[in-house]
C-alpha cells in the first residue's frame, strides 16, 4: 500500500517507521508531534492508513515487561473530531475514545471509576492520529493532553505519546467561535505552537478526472477575498448549476441554517412522495401522585437542540441521521440511507420503527 506514496509522504512514512523501529528495539527515541497540512487530494487520509498499517505491525512487538498485558490493545489510535470523519479513517471520536464531558470548560475533570477501564483499553498506545484537527477548540486540545496524563500516569506533554494532527486549517473551524489551534493566544499555555512540526502536502493524488478541480479548489483555499480569479477558475466555476428551478429535484442542497434546510426538506418531501407519514416523539412525564411516568397525549415543545418533535417521513425517502450511533459501523451524524418500509405498533396506528438501508 505504501509503495503508492509520492516523495513528501514517504518521507512522513519513514520517519515514523525508523521511530517505530527504535521503539522496538528499546532506543527509547523521543516522542514526535507532526502535523500534517494539505488542501483537497493531496492524500492525507492515504498517508493516515499506511502509517496506521505499518505503525500498528511494527510496535505490536515492542517488548511489554507485565506478563497479563493484552497485546491485541491497539498500539496507535486512530481518531477525529467528528464521526463522519473518524468512521472515514476507521477510528473513534476523541470524546468517545477518551470519554471526554461534552463541556470542555475547566477544571477538567478526572475518570474516577472508569480510568482503570480506559488505562487497560489503552495501555498499549504509542501514537495519537489525530484528523480533521481544524474542528478542534484549544479547550478540547488541552483537555486531550490532560486525559493522556492522566491515563498514562506521567506528566510529559500527551501523556508521553507521539501525535501526528492531520488537517487544513482552511477547512471548518471549531464549533461556537472558538480559537483554532493555529491562532497563538499568549494568555494561554500553547501546546501547539510549542510542539508541533509541520509538513504540507501539495501534490495531488487523485483520479486524472478529478485533478483540475481539486487544483482548482487548492487555489481559491488560499485567496485572499479581494484576489481575482483567473480565467480557467472562472469558466469551471461558471458551469455550476446555481438557479434552483433547473436542479434535479433530488438533488443534495446546502444551506447556511437549518430553518432553511427544513423548509426545503419538507417541500421536496412533499414534491417526490404522496403518502407522508408524521412519527410523533413518545415523552413521558412523572406523575407526582404515583410517581410513575406517563405517556403525554402529545409531544413536548423542544428547543432547537434537541431531537424533533415530529417526523415527517414516506417510504423511499432519503434520510440522514443527525447523532452518532455506532461509528465502527457507519451509523454516523451525516450519514444517509434510504426508508424502505414504516412498521406499525399492533396497539395504535403510530408508526413504531424505521428500517434503512444505506
Amino acid at each position: 500500500m505504501f509503495q503508492n506514496l509520492n516523495k513528501k509522504q514517504a518521507c512522513i512514512f519513514y520517519a515514523v517507521r525508523d521511530w517505530c523501529i527504535k521503539r522496538v528495539c528499546a532506543l527509547n527515541p523521543e516522542q514526535f508531534f507532526f502535523y500534517i497540512n494539505g488542501g483537497a487530494g493531496t492524500g492525507k487520509s492515504h498517508l493516515i492508513k499506511c502509517i496506521y498499517s505499518e505503525a500498528s505491525k511494527i510496535l505490536s512487538k515492542v517488548p511489554r515487561y507485565a506478563d497479563d498485558v493484552d497485546i491485541s490493545k491497539p498500539t496507535v489510535l486512530l481518531t477525529a473530531f467528528t464521526g463522519t470523519a473518524a468512521f472515514n479513517i476507521s477510528g473513534t471520536t476523541l470524546h468517545s475514545l477518551l470519554k471526554l464531558p461534552r463541556s470542555l470548560k475547566p477544571p477538567i475533570q478526572g475518570l474516577g471509576n472508569q480510568l482503570d477501564e480506559v488505562r487497560s483499553e489503552l495501555l498499549n498506545a504509542e501514537i495519537i492520529v489525530i484528523d480533521e484537527v481544524s474542528m478542534v477548540s484549544r479547550h478540547l486540545f488541552a483537555y486531550v493532553d490532560a486525559r493522556l496524563k492522566q491515563i498514562k500516569g506521567t506528566r510529559r506533554p500527551f501523556g508521553g505519546m507521539s501525535v501526528i494532527a492531520v488537517g487544513d486549517f482552511y477547512q471548518l473551524p471549531p464549533v461556537r467561535q472558538s480559537k483554532p489551534l493555529c491562532v497563538h493566544d499568549p494568555s494561554e499555555i500553547d501546546l501547539w505552537r510549542e510542539h508541533f512540526q509541520m509538513i504540507t502536502l501539495t501534490e495531488i493524488m487523485r483520479q486524472k478526472d478529478d485533478v483540475v478541480f481539486a487544483e482548482m479548489l487548492n487555489r481559491i483555499r488560499v485567496k485572499g477575498k479581494l484576489d481575482v480569479l483567473c480565467e480557467a477558475d472562472r469558466n469551471l466555476l461558471s458551469q455550476a448549476i446555481t438557479e434552483p428551478a433547473h436542479c434535479p429535484t433530488d438533488a443534495l442542497h446546502i444551506f447556511a441554517t437549518n430553518k432553511e434546510v427544513d423548509a426545503h426538506n419538507s417541500a421536496t418531501l412533499g414534491l417526490l412522495h404522496t403518502h407522508i407519514i408524521d412519527i410523533h416523539a413518545d415523552d413521558y412525564r412523572k406523575d407526582p401522585r404515583t410517581g410513575r411516568m406517563a405517556l403525554q397525549d402529545r409531544p413536548f415543545k423542544g428547543g432547537k437542540n434537541e431531537l424533533p418533535d415530529t417526523l415527517k417521513v414516506a417510504e423511499g425517502a432519503r434520510v440522514m441521521l443527525t447523532r452518532n450511533i455506532d461509528i465502527q459501523n457507519g451509523l454516523v451524524n451525516g450519514a444517509f440511507g434510504k426508508l424502505l418500509r414504516v412498521v406499525y405498533s399492533e396497539n395504535d396506528h403510530t408508526s413504531s420503527s424505521l428500517d434503512l438501508n444505506g
